[in-house]
Formats: C-alpha cells, sequence, structure tokens
C-alpha cells in the first residue's frame, strides 16, 4: 500500500508536514490572500497590509482608501496548535506504527 505509514521513512513525514502547513495557510488565508491581491494587482491601486501580535492575538488587515477590505484574527494559542498539534500527532503515529529494527539476541551465561 503506497500511503501505509509503516514504509514512510523520516523524508515522507517532513514533506507531510510541509504539506499540511501549506494547505493549513491557504485554507487560514483564502479570503485574506483573495483581498491582497485585489489591493496589490493593479498597479494604480493604494493599499495597505498590517500584521501585528497584541497581548497574545495575532491580526492581520487589508485596507485600500475606500476603507477595510479584509481582516482576521487568531490568538497565538490557537495558531501554535494548529501548527505543531498535527504534525506532532502524525509523527507519534509514525513512531508507533515503524517496523522495530531487529535486535540482537543476547548470550546465554556460559553454563557452570
Amino acid at each position: 500500500m503506497a500511503l501505509s505509514l509503516r514504509g514512510w521513512r523520516p523524508r515522507h513525514l517532513l514533506l507531510s508536514w510541509v504539506v499540511y502547513w501549506i494547505v493549513a495557510l491557504l485554507v487560514a488565508l483564502r479570503s485574506g490572500i483573495a483581498a491582497i491581491w485585489r489591493v496589490t494587482s493593479d498597479p494604480d491601486a493604494h493599499g495597505s497590509i498590517s500584521a501585528g501580535v497584541t497581548d497574545g492575538l495575532f491580526t492581520m488587515t487589508v485596507s485600500e482608501p475606500t476603507g477595510v477590505v479584509w481582516q482576521g484574527s487568531a490568538s497565538m494559542m490557537s495558531i501554535l496548535l494548529w501548527f505543531a498539534g498535527p504534525p506532532l500527532l502524525l509523527f507519534l503515529l509514525w513512531l508507533a506504527v515503524r517496523p522495530r529494527a531487529a535486535e540482537p539476541a543476547l548470550s546465554a551465561p556460559p553454563p557452570r
């Protein structure tokens, strides 16, 4: 089976993390990315993009002269859990199902 975790090597695990982080960012910022594209794609457009952290809350704002186009925020704890949680769970699952190396047999003590 091609997707079996038992056959994964560390590079497969790392690649799955990178893919997860890219997809998570795209999903979380999908409407923000559209707003950024709208504000920055036209050479004559005037707008601003700002981001910051205040009291443990990450906030991003996209605006143009007519007003705020998009604003999003998330707590740093939820960002940390989304960033580290699923990859950590996948790593622990990978450790649990991967084949173990054969342990060398202990030799019996010599008879007396």
